[in-house]
Order: C-alpha cells, then sequence, then structure tokens
C-alpha cells in the first residue's frame, strides 16, 4: 500500500536531480490522484488523504517537488516553472504505463494548484479531471514589491530570502496578524518544510499565474475548485477570474469566506472531493 519512491531529473543546465515521492496504491485501483502540495509544505504533510484514498480504492501518490521536502534541488528555486511540469509529466507517464485505464486525476493546493493548472494547459491529453485548493494564480501582496521582484531575480536570482521567519517575525505586530497567515509557524517545526525562497522563485511564481490567466482558454478539463474568497495569501478575484475564463462545461466550486487558505483539512471538503472523484472514475 504505502511505498516511498525516488527518481531521477533534471535541471536546465542538465544535472542530476533526485527527486522523491510518496504512494498509497490499493489493489486494481478504480481512479489515481497525483497530488502536489503547496510553498513550504512537503507530501507527508498529506499522508491522511492518502489513507482515506486507499480506503476508497483509489490511488494516492504525493511527490516533493523539487527544492522541498526530500526531493533534491536548491531550496525554494527553480531556474524556469516549467521545470515543476516537466517533474510532473515523469511521474503521469509512470502511472499511465503502469495502470492502463485508470483515469488520473491531478490534485493541487496553492503552488500546486498553479502548478496543476499550468501542466493541464501544456500537456493537455493526460488526465481526467483537476481539484484545486487555493490555487496561486495571483499573491495578496503590495505593489511596490511585485515591482521589485522582476529586477531583484534578475540581480540576485538565487539569493536565498527567509519569507516564512520574515513572516513569522512581522505577526508579532499586532495591527498586521489579521494580514498575514497565521499557519507559517507550524513549517518552522517541520524539519522538512522549506522556509526560504529566491527571487528567480517568485518571479516564475508571478509570472505564470498571470500566464495562467490568460491561456484560460485552453483549460478544458472537469474541474472542482475549493477557496475562500477571504483568503490571506491567494488572489481569490484571480481564482474567479480564471474559472469565468476556462471552457470546461463541468466545473464545481466549494466557496468560502471565512479568511482560510488551508481547506483541505476539512472533512466535509474531503467528503465532497471524494464524491466529486466517484462520479467520474468510469
Amino acid at each position: 500500500m504505502y511505498k516511498e519512491h525516488h527518481y531521477v531529473a533534471y535541471s536546465k543546465h542538465l544535472s542530476e536531480i533526485n527527486l522523491y515521492y510518496r504512494s498509497w496504491i490499493p489493489v486494481n485501483p478504480v481512479g489515481l490522484v497525483l497530488f502536489i502540495h503547496g510553498a513550504g509544505e512537503h507530501s507527508g504533510i498529506y499522508s491522511y488523504i492518502g489513507t482515506k484514498c486507499v480506503n476508497r480504492k483509489i490511488g494516492f501518490m504525493a511527490p516533493d517537488l523539487r527544492g522541498f521536502g526530500k526531493s533534491g534541488g536548491q531550496r525554494g528555486h527553480v531556474d524556469q516553472f516549467k521545470e515543476y511540469l516537466n517533474d510532473l509529466d515523469h511521474l503521469v507517464i509512470r502511472l499511465q504505463l503502469q495502470y492502463r485505464g485508470v483515469p488520473i486525476f491531478l490534485c493541487g493546493h496553492s503552488l500546486g494548484g498553479l502548478i496543476a493548472i499550468r501542466y493541464a494547459q501544456q500537456f493537455s491529453s493526460k488526465i481526467a479531471g483537476i481539484i484545486l485548493s487555493s490555487p496561486a494564480l495571483g499573491i495578496r501582496l503590495p505593489s511596490v514589491i511585485r515591482k521589485s521582484v522582476d529586477l531583484v531575480s534578475l540581480l540576485t536570482p538565487t539569493l536565498p530570502l527567509d519569507l516564512i521567519k520574515w513572516n513569522e517575525s512581522l505577526r508579532k505586530r499586532k495591527w498586521l496578524q489579521s494580514r498575514l497567515p497565521d499557519w507559517t509557524s507550524q513549517l518552522l517545526n517541520d524539519p522538512l518544510s522549506t522556509i526560504q525562497y529566491t527571487p528567480r522563485w517568485f518571479a516564475e511564481l508571478l509570472i505564470n499565474g498571470t500566464k495562467a490567466l490568460s491561456e484560460a482558454g485552453k483549460f478544458h478539463f472537469p474541474l472542482l475548485c475549493l477557496y475562500d474568497r477571504l483568503d490571506p495569501v491567494v488572489n481569490s478575484d484571480r481564482i474567479e477570474q480564471f474559472i469565468q475564463g476556462i471552457v470546461s462545461k463541468d466545473i464545481t466550486c466549494a466557496v468560502f469566506s471565512e479568511g482560510n487558505h488551508i481547506l483541505l483539512r476539512n472533512e466535509v471538503l474531503l467528503h465532497q472531493m471524494f464524491q466529486w472523484l466517484s462520479a467520474r472514475q468510469n
């Protein structure tokens, strides 16, 4: 059922990177979920979903993105966002060969949601549907920071920035607490979490959020989208803009206004997710 795996991928300069993933696969699965974690996270955080999937005869595979968790690569860095997509495609091809005829669904949280969208837009024939949780189509940032990201990315693309520690320091000021994420302290206490990011990683995130919106017409998959209009991290207006722009006729949304970014620990939402998967496995 539960296994740990490694495989070799390559960077822009053809240097090898060792990537890691976990899998929970029942006998004769009726469907497969390939889960992509959010920024700072790793696949182990979502082990509880793997167990729930197996109990429903659904396979669950969760990689650590390059630069995160147990995977290799500079922490919180990519030269190009497409590196994430190529790594993901490797796993999709492996699943297609090993489980012929079994539908594959992508599920991504935050950064993972954006990766799932960009993958669907560029590798359009390999998946049966997509589940998005708080997809990072836009980040809530002051405009001055947005404007400086591209310049810093050009000058010092690989300089590590302790964004998580900065967030925790700023949250000590009461007037900022309601405006900043409150879950980052959990990342500081997890040795597998990634707390540093580079300017290039950040620039690629923003660029691909914009590209995902401009290429929304390329997205034609069944979609379940979970998001919060008051999300303190991602811009919910851009999520709604994306949903309005896609051409899929099979769209289901669960929308909240509670100020939450992390939604997949909600048992009601997980039940809804499994219902959605069950209806689309044949």
